[in-house]
């Protein structure tokens, strides 16, 4: 098969259909998130906007663009790693009773675990001086993000991001629709991490086992702050690390305070002016 017909007849299509499937999921992750919570919700949940002002539509705008190549490069290094290369190191499999509907669901938190000590690690290895201009600086010029900031990376981070694949599935055993659970997992939780409000109670940070989990507030730093905070699921790394920021609860307790003192002005009487 010459060049010219392996792009018409194979490469095309393939990169077709998988900008579909990842069209698909980037929208099922962030226009879920965008519409619930930015256009039906925004009113109802004021108190829990972390920060003002809302992002500007160019942001919104740069931040679509630059998803559209994360999923393109996504797509590309799919075709290169698991058609191109190939190779019996990954152990991707089909048949769910290949090793059981126990295995299957212990897999997928399994996977998510993997995924956060991959996330964090690379994730701080970006924000080295060496790295950040030519990986990470994109993703950053979303101080105050939005749920399109998911994926809004530059060319070299989007690589890394995608590398967690292949490298989990050289680690264990994974079906394909474990896989796919998980990839959806972590675009809601990405697109949830960006959103810019708390929808988290903010209590459960301080509870034994609630609080291993990331709230909004504890990424939203990150892009505030530059720096700390870099685990995407669990608060484990940081916290063992000491990279998670010192002030962390204390904010959660200022934005309850002023959410607080936001419910308590709206049920306050106006006052009728005497005539």
């Amino acid at each position: 098969m010459d060049i010219a017909t392996f792009i018409n007849e194979a490469a095309l299509p393939a990169i077709s259909g998988g900008l579909q499937r990842e069209g698909i999921r980037y929208a099922m992750g962030t226009l879920t998130t965008f519409i619930i919570l930015w256009v039906v919700l925004s009113r109802f949940i004021e108190g829990r906007k972390i920060r003002p002002p809302t992002p500007r539509k160019k942001q919104i705008k740069m931040e679509l663009g630059n998803s559209l190549r994360t999923m393109l490069v996504f797509v590309l290094m799919d075709i290169f790693v698991f058609e191109i290369l190939g190779g019996d190191v990954f152990k991707k499999y089909d048949d769910i009773a290949a090793y059981g509907w126990v295995w299957f669901s212990i897999s997928i938190p399994l996977l998510l675990v993997i995924h956060d000590a991959y996330f964090y690690w690379t994730h701080r290895a970006l924000h080295t001086r060496k790295l950040y201009k030519m990986t990470h600086m994109t993703h950053h010029r979303s101080h105050n993000p939005t749920p399109f900031t998911a994926y809004s990376f530059g060319p070299l981070e989007a690589v890394v991001n995608y590398l967690y694949v292949p490298v989990a599935l050289m680690i264990i055993p994974v079906h394909g629709l474990a896989l796919y659970t998980v990839l959806t997992i972590m675009i809601f939780k990405n697109a949830l991490g960006h959103c810019g409000y708390e929808v988290f109670p903010r209590h459960w940070a301080r509870l034994p086992v609630l609080g291993w989990l990331t709230t909004v507030t504890h990424h939203d730093m990150h892009h505030e702050k530059g720096s700390g905070n870099f685990a995407l699921y669990f608060t484990w790394w940081d916290r063992w690390m000491e990279t998670e920021h010192p002030n962390y609860l204390q904010r959660l307790d200022e934005q309850e305070a002023r959410a607080q003192a936001l419910k308590a002005s709206k049920k306050r009487p106006q006052m009728v002016p005497a005539e």
